[in-house]
């Protein structure tokens, strides 16, 4: 008798706890970028807006989305500890899917800013297209062919390679 009311009240906290995470997220307000400290300052908020949207389904919370995508971009156009660098190759894996944008630019960041001894071009960019997949698998996103392709290179650990030719190319 105790077992199921035990495995109710854990499978309670579990989901409670899931939903908090994707919940308790709220994004930088009244931010002021204007020395380098003021960037600096902010790199934990990058991280963390970097891993809200990444794991968000594209069609939860617009509002929030709109304004860490804001506050991302932002942070990445003035910052002096990340230089990303977008390739044709990221504009066509994107399409018409903008946010998948801000989301590569956002995973190169975030790598940028996790391993700042990094500066190889294919680490970066390999950074930068698994976030725009581990979003694609979220949800909300339309079909893509070459980003479901992409999925199953990752998974095969052949991702880097992939990468390293567009940027040959």
């Amino acid at each position: 008798m105790r077992k199921p009311l035990l495995f109710s009240a854990l499978l309670f906290l579990a989901t409670a706890s899931i939903t908090q995470a994707q919940t308790s997220y709220q994004p930088p307000v009244n931010y002021a970028f204007q020395t380098p400290d003021d960037y600096a300052e902010y790199e934990p908020q990058v991280i963390a807006t970097v891993n809200w949207l990444e794991k968000t389904p594209l069609s939860q919370q617009p509002e929030v989305r709109k304004q860490a995508d804001q506050f991302l971009f932002q942070w990445i156009s003035g910052s002096s500890s990340v230089s990303v660098q977008l390739q044709k190759y990221v504009a066509d894996l994107a399409g018409r899917e903008s946010e998948l944008l801000i989301l590569f630019m956002g995973g190169w960041a975030r790598y940028q800013l996790q391993h700042p001894e990094v500066k190889d071009a294919t680490a970066l960019n390999t950074e930068g297209v698994r976030t725009m997949l581990r979003a694609y698998q979220a949800g909300g996103f339309k079909k893509n062919k070459q980003l479901d392709e992409l999925l199953k290179m990752d998974a095969a650990g052949s991702l880097p390679g992939w990468v390293k030719k567009q940027l040959a190319g």
